[in-house]
């Protein structure tokens, strides 16, 4: 079959090093932009306010979509069924674009109302006008890629995220360019039509793929064993059962950053700040602190990803303990990303402020404080990925619901009170009180008691060990009057290093774990060379 599977890891590995790439590029052009005079901190919060109501709607409209398509295909797929895989995927693309479309209509006609009298940020409504087509692609091609990773197939996924991160990447900066003697808002809206552009062509590649392995796709389907097919209207209803539920987590996600928009821009206006100030105030958060923030993210999201057709998969074929190793070693796994990154962050936020933001440097405290919700929101992605692939697709979205009501509650009290660093502390209430359920809930459904020492307290202490060997590497480089920038590689790069140290020390992974990542016998290997010398 042209559409190939790949096994756990491989798919993991794959939509990783995607992710990586995504954000790198996507880390690229916000740098470039944001060191814009003309743009800088206040066209970030035109850009980044617009960006949240966009991800709001889309997370109604599309994103429980890839896998609520990737969970119900791989339990077809997992007993043979190619044929009803396959009405799946078609159903979803009718009801999925249909809904899209009455979403897209939605944000572009009711932008003004929405940037007035919600956001009371008028300069957001062009933003929103320029993001809205995007929602009928983004729900077409998240269609074709529930299929596809359905089937255990992450590569195209993968390849089609990159390819689109890299098209608005580049549109981005085109189109500040082009419109740099324009309002911030302006420029903005520009930076974000390049969304558009950018989810059209990765709709046309998947499409493409899709049709040039159709063929082999039907032939498949005609070889397959005979089941019983759905009706249409049956599989419609499955899928939209399913895909509230799931996008339930995202939408509260999406709707704790337009909490962020009502309740920080109203609350910094209060503190004493005119609508500019407030504008750039917020800024720092959504357009330097964030995107620092969603880099470990990125990275983790594969396993969330994944996870879901694999355990779906292993509990149709009644294999609860394959599914139950496969979520321990993740959420270990997950640990091991998040832990140093927080760390890092914290200890190098002004290094990397001034490394990264030379023309806007302010907000270094901010990240320092915010970086701890990496821990949490890590976790917790691979946490929600394994409740909804054991069929448990509520729980994730009434986790975030709570930690959501007590940001807005937070939010509306203190940010009148002490301003812009409010919204950084909530952040990692709410992911803190959200992780912390979801976990209990897993481990409750499991009905096993978690390692917690396997799975937390060894990557912890490695985690403290890389910490010391980070303040000790940057405090001995100041006295050899480096600049800046040489100073900040070399001690990440430091960091890195005495970290993969740490944990080969600590013997933090097994071997069968070490064996099971890609490459993973050759690093045994390596590992047993360096161990008899």
């Amino acid at each position: 079959m042209a559409v190939k599977k790949q096994s756990f890891m491989n798919g993991v590995l794959i939509i990783m090093i995607s992710q990586v790439l995504i954000k790198i590029f996507g880390f690229i052009y916000r740098v470039i932009i944001t060191n814009f005079p003309q743009f800088a901190d206040e066209g970030n919060s035109y850009y980044g306010s617009g960006f949240q109501v966009y991800t709001l709607l889309l997370a109604i409209a599309t994103t429980g979509i890839p896998n609520t398509i990737s969970k119900l295909v791989s339990e077809k797929m997992a007993i043979g069924d190619k044929r009803g895989a396959h009405k799946i995927f078609r159903t979803a693309m009718c009801v999925f674009s249909l809904i899209a479309i009455i979403f897209s209509l939605g944000l572009f006609f009711g932008s003004g109302f929405i940037s007035t009298c919600i956001l009371k940020n008028p300069g957001v409504k062009y933003t929103l006008m320029a993001l809205s087509p995007a929602i009928i692609f983004v729900a077409m091609s998240a269609v074709l890629r529930g299929y596809f990773v359905g089937m255990q197939n992450m590569m195209e996924y993968s390849k089609a995220q990159v390819l689109e991160q890299i098209i608005n990447s580049i549109f981005s900066v085109i189109f500040v360019v082009m419109l740099l003697d324009s309002s911030p808002e302006i420029m903005a809206a520009g930076s974000t039509l390049a969304t558009t552009v950018a989810a059209s062509s990765a709709f046309i590649y998947l499409l493409i793929y899709y049709n040039k392995n159709k063929k082999d796709i039907w032939n498949e389907m005609k070889r397959s064993e005979k089941f019983a097919l759905d009706s249409t209207k049956k599989i419609a209803k499955k899928l939209i059962s399913y895909a509230i539920p799931i996008s339930l987590g995202s939408v509260v996600v999406a709707l704790s950053g337009v909490i962020d928009l009502v309740t920080v821009m109203d609350g910094l206006q209060k503190f004493g700040y005119d609508i500019v100030t407030a504008n750039e105030k917020f800024g720092i958060l959504l357009g330097k602190v964030d995107i620092l923030n969603a880099v470990p993210l990125s990275i983790n999201v594969a396993f969330s990803v994944a996870l879901v057709p694999f355990i779906s998969a292993a509990i149709a074929k009644k294999n609860k303990k394959e599914a139950i190793n496969k979520i321990n070693y993740s959420l270990k796994i997950s640990a091991l990303i998040a832990l140093p990154c927080a760390v890092g962050l914290c200890i190098l936020a002004a290094p990397i402020f001034k490394l990264l933001f030379p023309n806007a440097p302010e907000g270094a405290p901010l990240l320092q404080i915010q970086c701890w919700m990496i821990i949490f929101s890590v976790i917790a992605q691979t946490l929600y990925g394994s409740l909804q692939g054991l069929g448990k697709i509520y729980v994730p979205g009434v986790c975030l619901a709570v930690g959501a009501i007590v940001k807005y509650i937070l939010n509306v009290i203190f940010v009148p009170i002490y301003g812009e660093v409010v919204p950084a502390v909530t952040t990692v209430i709410y992911n803190f009180i959200a992780c912390s359920l979801a976990f209990f809930c897993l481990f409750k459904v499991l009905r096993k008691k978690p390692n917690l020492k396997e799975l937390f307290l060894k990557p912890i202490i490695a985690t403290i060990a890389m910490a010391f060997v980070t303040i000790w590497v940057s405090k001995m480089l100041v006295y050899i009057n480096l600049s800046n920038t040489i100073n900040t590689v070399i001690t990440i790069l430091s960091a890195i290093i005495a970290y993969m140290i740490f944990i080969v020390m600590f013997r933090v992974l097994k071997e069968d774990e070490i064996r099971q990542l890609p490459y993973g016998n050759k690093i045994c290997k390596v590992l047993n060379k360096v161990k008899k010398i």
